[in-house]
């Protein structure tokens, strides 16, 4: 099933990237370089509590195991550039180590593109005037 667009309304196929990484600095670094290796401007990180994901499930029996903090990442890339991308987000974030991780491609039914102005500095620059 395709996403039914109102004419004039910007957009193409999409796919959302979800990641469930480790909470040590991967998120931001990743975010960072997916911001200036792609141009991936619209993503989100932020921090959750999971069982099992990024280690064995160890617990009592009737028992949860302990939580661990970990950091869930999701960002939506062009359809057309979703494998590249996955994989390049599998290297980068050393997903396949111990405890690294899990890592999802997901459907969307549609993105609008979302560009910012030209002259608008990042985070990590002073404004200049």
């Amino acid at each position: 099933m395709s996403a039914v667009r109102q004419p004039g309304t910007p957009g193409k196929p999409a796919k959302r990237v979800w990641c469930v990484l480790p909470d040590d600095g991967t998120d931001k670094r990743l975010i960072r370089l997916l911001r200036e290796q792609k141009g991936i401007t619209r993503a989100n990180s932020t921090s959750a509590r999971g069982i099992s994901i990024l280690s064995e499930s160890k617990g009592r029996k009737g028992k949860l195991p302990e939580p661990t903090l970990a950091r869930l990442i999701t960002f939506i890339v062009d359809a057309e550039e979703a494998d590249e991308i996955f994989e390049l987000v599998w290297e980068q974030a050393d997903i396949g180590r111990p405890g690294g991780g899990a890592i999802a491609l997901l459907p969307v039914t549609f993105a609008s593109p979302f560009e910012l102005p030209e002259g608008i500095p990042q985070e990590d620059q002073e404004p200049s005037g």
